[in-house]
């Protein structure tokens, strides 16, 4: 494949790399290595590592160093597993989790993903803020992305996250020195990509590479003015071109005036130092570690960090209100009592539900496409919940159905089959003999039902069913 690559690319790269270059381009007729990062909001490491029937599923070993992130057979269907579908885990690059992997946050953090999807950094970031009690606004400007990344945000079953649409000078005038953290994992050429996504070479060009550092300038902009003083900037892309990496990074420093800040010991460990004008960034390339390309720098602005105090009030909510009692009561009664959520926290907003954390406190009046967790809809004096309710709250519902992840039941399920409840041989059921429930594996939730007459039927959404 290599040999198909563009000369001048080639030829930037024996510059690049010097004596290193052979063993690069040797890489390129190896395939590319899959790894997939743990959702400890979901399940700790401990329990999913003792389950044997997800060991011999997923087929998968520990990538060193790294806490929770894991290399996983590369002929493995990930998106059917049984994991995958209850959230538990997320398929991602092992040198795209470094950005993020051992990135520190203080308490009650208010952090921004700015250019999000698909979202496996955004996983990172909502695990990492589930941890220590914060809050996490994740951008995509690009419509059909941001629907990738809302299903990714809604299957992992996150309650402190937040998903815009918009572009970064809009998202500017809302949230003026507002953030504690911001990642910019920046839209690029996306040459470090060029193994694993073969057609991207066709849009390869040094007119491109020049375009992507005049819009990443651009975003940096606006990404500047919503970091609050003593905040931390990352700056990410998945290119080698200095145009994109090196010399955006010193524009960080030296016209938008931010500090280089030490990169956290996993990259030092990982990835290839790269100097800066001030400081030092990191580059993660195939021949060296396993992993496609990477570039990462971190930055911290000017100043001290203030501590973040929530308040109780959602500031620019458009034209959500809280729920009234009606609404409230037919939850209960859909649910033969209501999971554990705050109630004084739904929103409604025509005829559907919201739950918004209390750590969500400022939102846009408008190009919200995932406002905390979407409860549910009220048709014709009835509560529908979503499928974003069962991942987020089914764990808490009085009615569940315990599946295990090698079972038929569950694979009948995840086809979008209907159960009879007196034929479940493989499963663990609590609850009542009606009414609204959630299935679980390894006491994650996977997806709702509902139960009548001992049948169990089905509520997993159409799209993410396995065919």
């Amino acid at each position: 494949m290599f040999t198909e690559l563009p000369e001048e690319f080639k030829n930037r790269m024996r510059l690049q790399l010097g004596a290193g270059y052979s063993a690069f381009a040797q890489s390129f007729e190896q395939p590319p290595v899959r790894a997939f990062s743990l959702n400890t909001a979901a399940i700790s490491v401990e329990h999913f590592e003792e389950c044997a029937a997800v060991r011999s599923e997923l087929r998968y070993e520990r990538i060193p160093g790294m806490s929770h992130s894991y290399y996983y057979d590369p002929e493995l269907h990930i998106g059917r597993c049984s994991c995958h579908h209850a959230g538990m885990i997320y398929s991602q690059d092992p040198a795209a989790m470094l950005v993020v992997e051992g990135l520190s946050l203080p308490k009650n953090a208010r952090v921004l993903d700015l250019c999000a999807a698909p979202g496996g950094k955004s996983v990172q970031l909502a695990q990492k803020l589930a941890d220590t009690g914060g809050m996490l606004i994740s951008n995509e400007p690009d419509k059909s992305r941001n629907s990738i990344l809302c299903s990714n945000i809604e299957r992992m079953g996150f309650k402190n996250v937040a998903v815009t649409c918009m572009y970064p000078d809009e998202l500017a005038k809302i949230y003026p020195a507002y953030f504690d953290a911001i990642l910019v994992d920046a839209p690029c050429s996306g040459e470090g990509m060029f193994r694993k996504y073969p057609e991207s070479v066709e849009q390869w060009s040094i007119a491109n590479i020049n375009n992507c550092a005049i819009r990443q300038k651009d975003i940096l902009s606006s990404a500047v003015s919503m970091l609050k003083p003593g905040g931390k900037l990352v700056y990410s892309t998945c290119t080698y071109a200095p145009e994109e990496d090196e010399e955006i990074a010193d524009h960080i420093c030296d016209i938008l005036g931010l500090e280089s800040a030490d990169a956290p010991e996993i990259v030092t460990g990982y990835a290839v130092a790269v100097p800066l004008n001030s400081g030092t960034a990191y580059r993660f390339y195939p021949h060296i570690s396993k992993g496609e390309g990477q570039f990462m720098a971190y930055f911290r602005k000017p100043g001290e960090l203030s501590e973040n105090v929530f308040s109780d009030n959602l500031r620019s909510a458009g034209n959500k209100k809280k729920a009234d009692r009606e609404c409230i009561r037919l939850m209960e009664e859909t649910f033969n009592g209501l999971p554990d959520i705050d109630t004084e926290r739904i929103f409604k907003y025509g005829d559907v539900l919201y739950f918004i954390d209390r750590r969500i406190e400022r939102l846009p009046e408008k190009n919200v496409t995932k406002a905390g967790v979407c409860i549910g809809s009220m048709e014709k004096k009835r509560f529908i919940p979503h499928h974003d309710f069962f991942s987020a709250f089914g764990g808490s519902i009085k009615n569940r159905l315990e599946l295990s992840p090698e079972s038929s039941e569950l694979s009948a399920y995840l086809h979008g089959e209907e159960l009879r409840l007196s034929q479940v041989q493989n499963g663990i059921y609590s609850g009542y003999d009606k009414g609204f429930g959630a299935v679980t594996v390894l006491g994650v939730p996977v997806g709702g039902f509902k139960l009548a007459g001992g049948r169990i039927k089905n509520h997993y959404p159409k799209g993410l069913r396995n065919l």
